[in-house]
């Protein structure tokens, strides 16, 4: 949609709401003149997408021509799910949610990165084993992060790290110096960026340019660093994670996010010592947030502009 092109005024809704249920009422309370399906995602029929204006949600419909909809939003971080080799319609409008992400997920890296100074899980099993077995913990103040993307969700990182006396680089694809970072690196100088570091993050977008960019070969050339992924599971070759953790590259990973979720049950990552996983929460979209965003875009679409929240197709964000 360009910026002078005529207004539109969509009305039919289709929300995916699994999760997020409740969206739909709240959607309805503020625009009663829209027509609104909510449904659970593995409700949603061909016959629902061909029948909506705009879909809402995380992921795309189980089923469908959800591809060529004029209009998507995605309430999600990341929209990967809907514009990463997926034959998205070049013509379709794809928005993204005005949430901000980066103080929930800085958290979640915070506490992942004191479960491991403090040693917590170690003596969780001991607890459960009745043992009583001194060790100091290790000190969080001056070690130093890495975070891959400087967006909203890796300066909410930076921020959380900072607060407890870490210190905090990143790296982007042009390497732009971004506050709060202290040194900003290109994707370029990646190994460079990552030599000393304790802790490694990745908060990119997932796009043609950073799939697998955590590859083996940056993965085995770390040195002792612990890996955190709040990004997307393809940022990094996650079958090279166990060779990395084990040859002592990596001392550890907490991952919220898999290249497909849940991992398979064979995966060996379920079963690793140095491994923390958890179920894609570190960052949750809330009901008024995702309201907010699509009402703020819809508002756009009325008046004939291109929303603001609007996606690159070309950039992937």
């Amino acid at each position: 949609m360009h910026s002078s092109q005529a207004a539109w005024f969509p009305r039919r809704i289709l929300i995916s709401h699994t999760l997020h249920e409740g969206l739909g009422e709240v959607l309805k309370g503020t625009r009663p003149d829209l027509e609104v399906r909510a449904l659970d995602a593995a409700d949603i029929s061909a016959t629902d997408v061909q029948w909506a204006h705009v879909f809402v949600g995380f992921r795309p419909p189980p089923q469908g021509p959800w591809q060529e909809l004029r209009w998507i939003h995605c309430i999600g971080a990341g929209v990967d799910a809907f514009a990463f080799r997926t034959g998205l319609s070049p013509g379709t409008l794809l928005t993204r949610t005005s949430e901000d992400f980066g103080p929930m997920i800085g958290e979640y890296c915070a506490a992942r990165a004191l479960a491991v100074t403090q040693h917590l899980k170690r003596f969780a099993a001991d607890q459960e084993a009745r043992l009583w077995k001194p060790q100091h913990p290790t000190t969080f103040r001056g070690t130093r992060a890495v975070v891959v993307g400087t967006g909203a969700v890796g300066r909410g990182i930076a921020n959380a790290f900072q607060g407890l006396g870490g210190w905090v680089d990143g790296i982007s694809r042009s390497g732009t110096p971004q506050p709060p970072f202290t040194t900003v690196y290109p994707v370029s100088r990646f190994l460079e960026a990552v030599a000393g570091a304790r802790w490694l993050i990745l908060a990119c977008p997932l796009t043609e340019d950073t799939f697998h960019l955590v590859n083996r070969d940056r993965l085995l050339a770390c040195r002792r660093v612990y890996l955190m992924n709040v990004g997307r599971g393809a940022l990094v070759d996650e079958t090279a994670i166990p060779e990395a953790l084990d040859s002592g590259a990596l001392v550890g990973c907490a991952l919220d996010v898999f290249e497909r979720e849940p991992p398979p049950p064979d995966s060996p990552l379920w079963n690793h010592p140095e491994v923390t996983i958890s179920p894609h929460i570190s960052g949750l979209t809330t009901i008024p947030g995702a309201a907010e965003g699509f009402l703020t875009c819809l508002a756009e679409v009325e008046a004939g502009r291109r929303p603001a929240l609007a996606v690159d197709p070309i950039r992937g964000y």
